[in-house]
């Protein structure tokens, strides 16, 4: 298989989210040592990038939910709620990208801001 077709095939993992235990068996079978690490590589790519972790501190209503919801079509959002490291507000990871509006992601950033003034 050349790239574009194993890129395919961990794209259509992602999408359908399930790998039966006859897809492991055959990707096994018909892949060499260096095309199933980079089957590993690409598949762990389309996770990340079509998952968005949300974490936030209290109670999420389930407006708020349906708003988040609507702002990443067509990708897998998990909600988790994360008292310990945020205050307030909400922090979204979605591929490499982070998104940080919790009270102490803002005070970071504030922090930062004046330290680069002085």
């Amino acid at each position: 298989m050349n790239r574009l077709q194993i890129k395919e095939l961990a794209a259509s993992i992602v999408k359908h989210d399930e790998l039966s235990e006859k897809d492991l068996n055959w990707i096994c079978s018909n892949l060499s040592r260096q095309d199933i690490k980079l089957f590993m590589r690409l598949l762990s790519e389309e996770i990340k990038n079509n998952a968005v972790r949300v974490s936030f501190a209290g109670e999420l209503s389930d407006v708020n939910k349906r708003k988040i919801v609507t702002m990443f079509p067509n990708k897998k959002i998990s909600f988790k709620r994360d008292d310990d490291n945020i205050v307030g507000g909400v922090r979204f990871e979605y591929g490499d990208f982070i998104l940080d509006y919790s009270v102490s992601g803002i005070v970071k950033r504030t922090l930062n801001a004046i330290l680069n003034q002085l």
